[in-house]
């Protein structure tokens, strides 16, 4: 282990990041302002982009393509439990990979709580994906998800195989850490990995997961992964740390998406942390962060 990961590990002890993110939700909603917060989109410019932002259903989506037109897109569902938007960083860490990837980028500043649910995420989602199909061909469109953001993005293949239009599925989905319920068995193996894991826990699931549903009573297939609905899903990288409490449904959700058809490649990184891939905070992570950028080329 390299000594930024050792003192990562500690500095994520002493704050403590776990212990923070087990507060209630309404805790976590004053702690990150989530009432108040507004989109704070940068000022982008690239000489080989079009940047402009767009609207579908009232939330902004931070739109970037290649001025050599490209026929591929990647949607990226940041992280954060519906409690804040992306920040300015993630805004511009997509123009970097658009330019690594070759795709063109759509990031959406989709509703957070307390006035919005799940269910207004996935509408938004669902009609910006809609709106992406006039553009490109569905075998050209990959979704990348982190924590909830990943979680989002398999939610998304469920509302679309459950509504009555039938959307084409995306061809790719990056999925880093996507969490949701535990099945029982999962659930005691998640108990002995909250020593390990440095940011989530099971209780900062249960509160976080109940903030996101807007303490509505979910389907099956929106409150876990391993139950979800994914006809048609083709193509799926998963990836979690070794040390998160996630980990403990890796197999189950590979499964399910497999039990579907779908060719699925599971990456736990030993000693890893939670959504590790898609946030290389120390040199251990990159080579993941590497492998997912050369997922997405075209």
């Amino acid at each position: 282990m390299s000594v930024k990961y050792e003192l990562l590990k500690k500095a994520f002890r002493i704050i403590p990041v776990q212990k923070m993110m087990a507060k209630p939700y309404d805790d976590l909603m004053k702690l990150f302002k989530t009432a108040k917060a507004k989109p704070n989109i940068p000022v982008l410019s690239d000489p080989d982009f079009e940047i402009e932002t767009i609207t579908v259903d009232s939330s902004p989506v931070l739109m970037i393509r290649h001025r050599k037109p490209s026929d591929s897109l990647c949607v990226y569902l940041v992280g954060g439990g519906m409690l804040k938007y992306p920040k300015p960083f993630q805004a511009k860490e997509v123009l970097r990979l658009a330019k690594e990837t070759g795709r063109d980028f759509a990031l959406p500043y989709f509703p957070l709580c307390p006035d919005n649910d799940l269910y207004d995420v996935l509408d938004m989602l669902y009609d910006m994906y809609k709106l992406m199909l006039n553009e490109y061909c569905p075998e050209k469109i990959a979704f990348l998800g982190g924590s909830s953001g990943a979680f989002m993005a398999l939610c998304l293949i469920s509302y679309i195989n459950l509504d009555k239009e039938k959307l084409p599925i995306p061809g790719k989905l990056y999925l880093s850490s996507p969490g949701s319920e535990l099945e029982p068995q999962e659930r005691i193996e998640a108990e002995k990995l909250n020593k390990t894991d440095v940011i989530m826990s099971t209780t900062a699931l249960d509160n976080i997961f109940a903030g996101m549903a807007g303490n509505k009573a979910l389907p099956e297939h929106l409150r876990y992964m391993q139950r979800g609905i994914y006809s048609g899903t083709k193509d799926v990288y998963l990836t979690y740390g070794g040390d998160e409490i996630f980990s403990a449904a890796a197999e189950s959700t590979a499964e399910r998406l497999r039990s579907y058809g779908a060719t699925v490649k599971l990456e736990i990184g030993k000693g890893m942390y939670h959504a590790y891939s898609a946030m290389p905070l120390v040199a251990e992570a990159k080579p993941a962060y590497q492998r997912m950028v050369e997922y997405l080329k075209v």
